[in-house]
């Protein structure tokens, strides 16, 4: 357990710690924080999945393979992250990887360097499995989160289509990224261009 100090007011201390998920905390809290970390979203007619899956589902989702961190404030949630074991069969790698999921923080906690803090958790329970890559997806709209992900060393490598929305996927290599800037680039906007060409050539068969 580790406890880093942030400031919530102009002459207030609050000590927040990281850890993963104790017994006293319950799913439907972690929902909660979740569904209130994305309220901000909904406003701009960002609508996402998980966030408003309830406890029980993320429960089943997490556990297994997977472990659930959360940010406390005292006794109270205000951060969430969870990591998840899956694999990939991308340009940019194959096999088991790390999946973050579940990335939350109470908007009046925002700006403190929360979400740095649960990366690091995932990333150090990546090593100690052995898992080299850390996958992450969102809303490509979600600005904010990319921002955040982009500022932590993952980056954009492809492009995932739903009936409503596109995700943009990243990755960080917890090793280093074995390529250049450019390849990363070049083939993210290949993958891009790959999903929108799937969107149309869907409409139109639609419309036949």
């Amino acid at each position: 357990m580790e406890i880093y100090p942030r400031e919530l007011q102009r002459k207030q201390i609050y000590m927040v710690q990281v850890i993963e998920k104790p017994d006293w905390v319950s799913w439907d809290e972690i929902h909660e924080v979740i569904w209130k970390a994305h309220e901000s979203n909904r406003q701009q007619g960002i609508n996402m999945r998980f966030p408003a899956l309830l406890g029980e589902e993320i429960r089943k989702r997490v556990e297994g393979n997977g472990k659930m961190f959360v940010a406390l404030d005292g006794k109270k949630v205000v951060g969430t992250a969870a990591i998840r074991t899956k694999k990939a069969d991308l340009w940019c790698g194959k096999g088991d990887y790390a999946y973050l999921c579940f990335a939350s923080v109470l908007p009046e906690y925002s700006g403190q360097g929360i979400y740095k803090q649960l990366y690091l958790y995932i990333e150090r329970e990546s090593i100690k499995n052995g898992l080299s890559r850390v996958m992450f997806d969102t809303h490509e709209k979600n600005t904010h989160i990319a921002e955040i992900n982009l500022k932590h060393g993952y980056k954009k490598v492809s492009y995932k289509r739903y009936d409503d929305h596109y995700n943009i996927i990243f990755v960080k290599w917890l090793d280093g990224c074995p390529y250049s800037e450019r390849r990363c680039k070049v083939e993210f906007a290949i993958q891009k261009l790959k999903e929108k060409a799937k969107t149309l050539i869907f409409c139109k068969s639609k419309r036949n």
